[in-house]
């Protein structure tokens, strides 16, 4: 077996100075230690079996360092990794669990608010179905008792009645004559003559006594036209030719019992009748 030699460069003042120096060093002494065979432990002097430390896995190479400022040995901290590797999972798997459990209730409870919101809008398209069918519904109401209000205004109104003929009889005057009486709506409208004397007193007169009649509108009475008509060749001589008038009015809107009770008055019974059933059934006013 050769010797092992170190080279020392040594000398001063540049490199012609400088010379070689060859120090001869020692071989590593193995003895007191022998080597097993595969498959067994090694063995340190005397055949006694070495520690776990002396041939733990991986070549220490800051040992000195390590020893100097006070460190654990490599071989220690490798033998907690297994703790260490322990205590790490743990507790990823515990902060995996919160993570995944965090996850699960937003999940659940969007599904929640999503199955909620499914409601509202159901609700929310029967509300509407609901205002359709109840506006449809008024709508039908409205119109049933619009009809109700015309059949009973055709049933209860004085405009064609036996009561506005009894009425005009007992206002009309004496010596008015009159040809015409047109009721339409709420208006009335009378055309006659009159002869003379005294033919327009008795147009005033006659309109005063509309005006005092219950059935008209004492505000709504007017003459709108008057006049005398051309003499006419089969009048006698001296007579002279009558005066023509047209007025016109309005129906006083009475309430049921004030009707009821000028109906009686005028000797109209029947309608009177019809008005008294009507009220009883609750469609009047």
């Amino acid at each position: 077996m050769g010797a092992l030699w170190l080279v020392v460069a040594a000398g001063a003042g540049g490199p012609e100075g400088i010379a070689l120096v060859r120090t001869p060093l020692p071989w590593p002494s193995f003895k007191g230690l022998s080597f097993a065979g595969k498959g067994s432990s090694p063995l340190g002097a005397g055949g006694s079996e070495l520690p776990p430390a002396a041939f733990a896995p991986g070549l220490d190479l800051l040992r000195e360092r390590r020893r100097q400022i006070g460190q654990e040995p490599i071989t220690v901290a490798l033998a907690d990794r297994r703790r260490l590797l322990v205590q790490g999972t743990v507790l990823g798997s515990i902060v995996f669990g919160l993570v995944l459990g965090l996850t699960g209730l937003v999940f659940l409870r969007h599904q929640m608010v999503k199955a909620q919101m499914g409601q509202l809008q159901a609700v929310e398209a029967q509300a509407s179905q609901l205002r359709q069918q109840l506006g449809s519904r008024k709508a039908r109401l409205q119109q049933i008792s619009k009809i109700n209000q015309q059949l009973v205004s055709s049933l209860t109104g004085v405009r064609s009645s036996s009561a506005l003929m009894k009425e005009l009889q007992i206002r009309m005057p004496v010596g008015i004559q009159l040809l015409t009486a047109d009721a339409a709506g709420s208006a009335l409208v009378l055309r006659g003559q009159t002869f003379d004397p005294q033919a327009f007193e008795r147009i005033n007169a006659l309109q005063l006594e509309l005006q005092n009649s219950p059935l008209l509108d004492s505000r709504a009475i007017s003459l709108t036209k008057v006049e005398r008509k051309a003499p006419e060749a089969s009048l006698p001589v001296g007579v002279r030719p009558p005066v023509t008038f047209e007025l016109s009015a309005s129906f006083a809107q009475l309430e049921p019992n004030r009707q009821l009770q000028v109906l009686r008055q005028l000797g109209s019974g029947g309608l009177a009748r019809r008005l008294e059933l009507l009220q009883l059934e609750g469609l009047l006013p």
